[in-house]
């Protein structure tokens, strides 16, 4: 039987959104109310939706974690309550993954599979679940991993100049969630306590660093990562239901925001 837990990654002050607010946001981004409701909160219900997940474990610094259990109970079900276990966030993003991750070890029995999600990813659309649910439940890798192809002219930049343009033919930009064999993963993870001189920005790298195969499926452009201010503008769009006159006007078709690997 197949059974899937999700980690809710809600770790860092947003000091790139706070900037970009020009200091009008007091709050780490993630608290930032849309439609009234915290964006993690939406994050956190947007997983449930699926009806794919057992537990979810929520991960924020211990300074936040308090803010954090109150504004679950406030927004969200009874049910999704009770499912919800709080976790004190490490130093680094690999750091409160590895704790997420580790919370589960007392669930009974142990997950088959482990989903982690970035909580300022507020919006997943009806297209983008069906495929994360298809990768779920296909162990052919031991991980899996939603990317978008890169559409744009990539240089490498040094000193202000430009040293060369990259072939973007087999460039992906890398979204969350990203699905894990949960025995595999927790075990990368004690690996990594042994070596702290490693550091990786998303997890599925450090199951590239270790030799383990790395799935794709389609991503999309509509799963935003709220880091600027302009980008709470687009997520208010996308949650009024007009993503298809604001966001992709002028694109000719479907992949302009989605991917099919």
């Amino acid at each position: 039987m197949l059974i899937s837990d999700a980690v809710l990654l809600g770790g860092g002050v947003g000091k790139r959104y706070s900037d970009s607010c020009n200091g009008k946001s007091s709050v780490p981004k993630q608290f930032e109310l849309l439609k009234g409701i915290p964006v993690f909160v939406h994050a956190l219900k947007a997983l449930e939706s699926t009806g794919l997940f057992r537990t979810f474990v929520l991960v924020f610094p211990q300074a936040f974690l308090e803010e954090a259990r109150t504004a679950v109970n406030e927004y969200a079900s009874p049910a999704l309550r009770t499912r919800c276990i709080f976790v004190s966030g490490g130093e680094q993003r690999q750091d409160s993954s590895r704790l997420g991750v580790r919370a589960l070890a007392t669930q009974d029995p142990l997950p088959t599979r482990v989903v982690i999600h970035d909580a300022c990813r507020p919006y997943l659309s009806p297209e983008f679940m069906e495929r994360m649910e298809a990768a779920l439940v296909d162990r052919s890798y031991g991980a899996w991993i939603p990317t978008v192809p890169v559409v744009e002219t990539i240089k490498s930049v040094r000193s202000k100049q430009v040293v060369e343009t990259i072939d973007r033919s087999s460039l992906h930009r890398v979204q969350t969630p990203q699905i894990f064999e949960y025995g595999v993963l927790r075990s990368l993870f004690e690996n990594l306590e042994n070596d702290c001189s490693l550091h990786f920005t998303d997890d599925a790298s450090i199951c590239e660093y270790y030799g383990i195969p790395v799935g794709v499926f389609g991503g999309d452009e509509r799963n935003i990562k709220l880091t600027y201010s302009f980008e709470m503008e687009m997520l208010r769009i996308l949650f009024q239901g007009q993503t298809q006159s604001s966001l992709e006007a002028g694109c000719d078709s479907e992949s302009a925001t989605t991917f099919t690997a």
